[in-house]
Order: structure tokens, then sequence, then C-alpha cells
């Protein structure tokens, strides 16, 4: 509120004169503000004239340089890749675009939209749609064999998630688990019962499709 000083005039006319606001020692912010006098001492502005203060982006009472969330988004400026924007807070694959405004967030390739209807992670770049099996291809493996126990040998790729295991199951519903010898070159080693042996070569992904190649071996010792 403003302070009126009368001052008599000749002519006996008084004259009422408004002074500038003084600074209240009682009031924390004696403009009314919102910026308390210690900030705006500190920052070289009038804490009595309310036209004169420093920002204050989320008008929390604590000036931009001092604040140490300028966009009051919940997450400190030094995390934050926009902290002058109270609409971003990320930008998981770096693009410089938002994740509230990327339809691609993880940068994966596949859209957020397609990705929440396929189940997988939409912020996550090792999470994506994978309906594909592993591409599969064998070694060569003789018709009749002598020897009791074999390698099955090959290679699997899968350009999706990645190749999770490789087995091969026989008749019987016996399961020889396969390793890699490196990057995508695999063998299983399989024991034989005399005779056709009818197996069953499987290869799974990490989003669990699969993938089958049978294989015949006569056992003949």
């Amino acid at each position: 509120m403003k302070t009126l000083n009368w001052w008599p005039l000749i002519g006996g006319l008084i004259l009422a004169v408004p002074m500038a606001a003084q600074a209240n020692p009682n009031d924390p912010d004696s403009d009314g503000d919102g910026i308390a006098d210690r900030y705006e001492r500190m920052l070289s502005t009038n804490p009595s004239d309310p036209n004169s203060k420093p920002s204050d982006l989320d008008a929390d009472g604590i000036p931009d340089e001092y604040d140490l969330d300028i966009d009051g988004d919940g997450v400190n400026n030094w995390q934050d890749p926009f902290p002058k924007n109270p609409q971003e807070f990320a930008d998981r694959d770096g693009d410089g675009v938002g994740d509230a405004k990327d339809g691609d967030s993880d940068g994966d390739g596949f859209s957020n939209e397609v990705e929440k209807a396929a189940g997988t992670n939409p912020y996550s770049k090792s999470s994506f749609p994978d309906d594909q099996g592993p591409v599969v291809d064998l070694v060569d493996i003789p018709e009749v064999v002598t020897e009791r126990i074999i390698d099955i040998r090959g290679m699997a790729l899968d350009t999706g998630m990645g190749v999770d295991k490789v087995q091969v199951v026989n008749e019987e519903g016996e399961i020889f688990k396969g390793h890699f010898l490196y990057t995508t070159h695999f063998a299983v080693k399989v024991r034989l019962n005399k005779g056709l042996n009818t197996l069953q070569l499987a290869v799974t992904d990490k989003a669990n499709n699969l993938s089958r190649r049978l294989v015949e071996v006569d056992y003949q010792p």
C-alpha cells in the first residue's frame, strides 16, 4: 500500500504526494511479488517494487538462479535434459526430442503405439516387437554314421532380440542342450539309438519365437 505525504502550498492548498513503498523488516516479501526480499537483494532487484523481481519460471518463490528444479517438474536441473520445460524431463534415445513428444521414445525403430500394442516396452531399446524366429542353417550330416555320439552343427541368426537357446529332441523326448561355439555357430552333442533316428532341432529366440529343423540319422555300429 502506498503512503501519502501531505505538503502545504501557498494559498492554503494541500497537495498529497505518493511515496515509494519501503521495505518492511517484518515482512519477508515487502512488495508482495512472490520473491522474498533476501533473494531480491542477492540478485540486485528492488524488494520494494513488485515490478522489479528475479525470474522464477515455476513460481515457487525460488528465483531460477537458485532453484535446483527451475521448471518444477520434479527432476533436478542436472538430470533434466530440458530444465526449463515442465512438460519434458527425459530423452531416452538422446535424439533431442523429449519422450512426451517423441513417437519412438527409445529409438529402436518401432513407434510407441506399436510397442504398446505388442506388449513391449516403448522406453527400452532392448525391448521391441519380434515375431520372427531365428534363421537356421545346418552343416551337412552323413545319412549313416557308425558313432553313437555325434555333433549336430550349424548357424543360427536372429535379427530381432537375439537367439536364446538351441537344443535337439529325439523321438523319446530326450533333450540334448546345445551351446554356441562363437557368435552364430552352435553345436549339439547327441546320443543316437541304433537304427534310424529322427531328431528335431529347436532354436528359440529371446522373444520365444521358435524355428525347427528335422534331422534323420541312421546309426549302424
